[in-house]
């Protein structure tokens, strides 16, 4: 089934984690430790956050990081789309990137795999950072109204 990647998974729990904070600069070491995951690639997810506009940095001793907009603003997309930098589709033929296919004369699966993956993709863009930081029984219950 669709898996995101450790950097896009890393990503996620960062900004979680400055949603959860509003206000406070959260540093990276601590993100590391409270989920127990590499500084390194998390060091390097922050710095494209940074690049894309999501997060700012501040250096020093009480340094750290904070998200630089509303999380009701910013959507698991937006996060997904600066930590990817580019947009993957369910097949390869899907890509952004060139691709030749064999069977692309024949394919019957293009089209409905197309329309599942602007599904997938709106569910992303329609889910904010804001609803990440919510407590699990609040999340449970926002997407057992989605499902209804």
């Amino acid at each position: 089934m669709l898996k995101l990647s450790k950097r896009i998974e890393y990503a996620l729990l960062a900004v979680q984690e400055m949603a959860r904070q509003p206000g406070t600069i959260v540093s990276a070491k601590d993100i590391a430790e409270r989920f127990d995951i590499s500084f390194t690639l998390l060091a390097k997810v922050l710095q494209q956050l940074v690049h894309a506009g999501y997060v700012r940095s501040y250096h020093g001793v009480r340094g750290g990081y904070e998200l630089a907009l509303p999380s009701d603003r910013l959507s698991v997309a937006d996060v997904i789309v600066a930590v990817d930098g580019r947009k993957s589709g369910l097949v390869a033929c899907q890509d952004e990137v060139e691709h030749t296919c064999a069977t692309v004369g024949n394919c019957t699966i293009r089209e409905p795999l197309a329309i599942l993956q602007e599904r997938i993709t709106s569910t992303f863009a329609s889910m904010t950072v804001q609803e990440l930081a919510r407590p699990p029984a609040l999340v449970s219950l926002s997407l057992s109204e989605f499902n209804s």
